[in-house]
């Protein structure tokens, strides 16, 4: 039994060693090169170089995934909508599954204020992932906003009963209910946001609106 675990450990060893041996000589692919250096200057806050150092390489990787995702959030951080959302299009076109590429699209929408397009791809996710939490509570309160109460309720009702001690699905579907004329359901929603979030403003003004 010892000479087999003898054995062992020097078999482990000697493949440890080839592998040492291998990373020692490695040398990164150009891509994972210039992708790396991009993060280092994002790190620093210089979102300029970030995606010149992307944009320097992008014609050999404009089929890449990863390049456009993070193009799509550098031009977004450094507020260039525009090309925020051609990116992250393009990420989408190639991984037309990605939940979080059509997540990263909203962004640049919101900051323009496109709120009928945010609604489109929050339904373009659930139609991938239905119960996807974040997604749920945002078209719910989308509809919220917009006195859509019924679809309002749907929607939160998937988030709160994902996250039931979160506070943005309590208290927006606390609103809910209180529109929709359950005062009783609107209560115990609303005190829960107020447990989790204390002497939270308007949590207590919807309560206010009950009594």
């Amino acid at each position: 039994m010892k000479s087999f675990y003898i054995t062992g450990f020097i078999i482990i060893f000697s493949v440890l060693g080839i592998f040492s041996a291998r990373l020692l000589t490695y040398k990164a692919e150009p891509k994972v090169a210039h992708f790396n250096v991009s993060l280092e200057f994002e790190k620093k806050g210089d979102y300029q170089k970030a995606i010149s150092e992307l944009q320097s390489a992008y014609e050999e990787n404009k089929g890449s995934y990863l390049y456009n995702l993070r193009l799509g959030w550098l031009y977004y951080s450094v507020k260039d909508y525009k090309n925020s959302r051609k990116y992250y299009s393009t990420a989408i076109s190639i991984n037309k599954t990605s939940l979080e590429a059509l997540y990263g699209s909203t962004y640049p929408m919101a900051a323009q204020g496109e709120w009928g397009e945010i609604q489109k791809t929050y339904i373009e996710i659930l139609k991938l992932s239905p119960n996807e939490y974040l997604a749920n509570l945002r078209l719910g309160q989308i509809y919220l906003n917009s006195s859509d109460f019924l679809n309002a309720k749907k929607h939160l009702e998937k988030a709160w009963n994902a996250y039931p001690g979160y506070y943005e699905p309590n208290l927006s579907l606390g609103y809910t209910y209180y529109y929709l004329g359950n005062g009783k359901k609107a209560q115990e929603l609303l005190t829960n946001a107020l447990m989790v979030s204390a002497n939270d403003s308007t949590a207590l003004a919807g309560l206010k609106l009950i009594k």
